[in-house]
């Protein structure tokens, strides 16, 4: 059964008392027969998903794990780096991925990650692409062990998520199984995928957390020092964070990396007219992966190119909308009230 999260709003209108609920997202429940219980997802679908003047398209997933740490924060990041004139990334779809009915502890280290992973291969994905429009480009977002549960799942099975973000992981545990496992990073074959790191910053390093720091300056030396071609790697520290506010600043550093080239300045475009197709295309090939201009995109830049008086440039675009979106309501009541004045 599906459910709603939400966020609460209350408002005060003069001695009226209101209450609205802003939605966030929504609960389905997998029965599991890998692991042998019910699990909790959460999803979160951008605004133009259930638009039904739209073409209905297909989007990019982010999966979170920890989502009851994780996901709310997150939406609001993707959220807002989604939408208006200068978009950072693709409209996305968040699905993030809970502890109930689970032990997150076992689930993310060697004491179930395979099956954790099994399920996450043959009965998450297929759910979701099941009773969802996705595409095939994946994120995975982990933190402390899901950072370990990442590390290792990229190692052992790249293809799984096409990017990856290990937020101060627990490279120490199990007695640095990850440290030793990368120990022969050189020789492994990443199938070009995409991987950050974040740490706390240097005055973390002591005592008890000695172990913990020290792991994960030493898997960043040798993803780094391997020089792997096979791995687009990055790393960032953050000298005023701890463990817990890692995963705020770094997700917002990790979009923003991980869709390096994907902004456009919509100011641009009016002197430029294949500024568009170039950079998609310049785009994709970095991230081996097609990716096209969104419909709702497209026609924030067509009406703003009619603001602009370029109206030949402007009716090749509300025509392209047309042309790639053909269920579009929208694209062809654009298309046919556009009037040069």
């Amino acid at each position: 059964m599906k459910k709603l999260l939400y966020l609460i709003v209350f408002l005060l209108s003069q001695l009226t008392f209101a209450q609205e609920k802003v939605t966030i997202g929504e609960i389905q429940k997998i029965q599991s027969k890998i692991l042998g219980t019910e699990r909790e997802i959460w999803i979160n679908l951008p605004a133009s998903y259930s638009d039904t003047r739209l073409h209905p398209a297909k989007y990019p997933v982010i999966y979170v794990l920890d989502a009851e740490d994780q996901f709310t924060f997150l939406t609001g990041i993707v959220n807002k780096f989604q939408k208006g004139h200068y978009q950072e990334m693709p409209e996305s779809i968040i699905v993030g991925i809970t502890n109930k009915n689970g032990d997150r502890t076992k689930d993310f280290t060697h004491h179930n990650d395979k099956h954790f992973l099994q399920f996450i291969q043959t009965e998450l994905f297929p759910f979701i692409e099941k009773h969802y429009r996705v595409q095939d480009y994946r994120l995975l977002l982990g933190h402390s062990l899901g950072g370990y549960f990442a590390l290792k799942t990229l190692y052992h099975q790249p293809e799984t998520f096409n990017g990856y973000v290990a937020h101060d992981p627990s490279i120490w545990f199990n007695d640095f199984e990850l440290k030793k496992l990368y120990q022969n990073v050189k020789s492994n074959d990443f199938k070009n995928r995409f991987l950050m790191i974040t740490q706390v910053g240097e005055r973390q390093n002591f005592g008890h957390l000695q172990d913990h720091y020290g792991g994960i300056k030493a898997v960043h030396s040798l993803i780094e020092e391997s020089k792997n071609q096979s791995l687009n790697y990055t790393y960032r520290q953050y000298a005023d964070e701890e463990h817990g506010s890692v995963p705020m600043i770094g997700n917002i550093d990790f979009m923003r990396w991980m869709f390096d080239g994907y902004r456009i300045n919509i100011k641009d475009v009016p002197n430029q007219p294949n500024l568009i197709e170039n950079t998609f295309k310049a785009f994709s090939s970095k991230r081996n992966y097609t990716f096209q201009p969104q419909e709702t995109y497209i026609h924030l830049v067509a009406t703003y190119l009619v603001k602009q008086k370029k109206f030949d440039l402007a009716k090749k675009y509300f025509e392209y909308n047309v042309n790639q979106f053909p269920q579009s309501k929208q694209a062809k009541e654009a298309l046919e009230n556009f009037k040069v004045d």
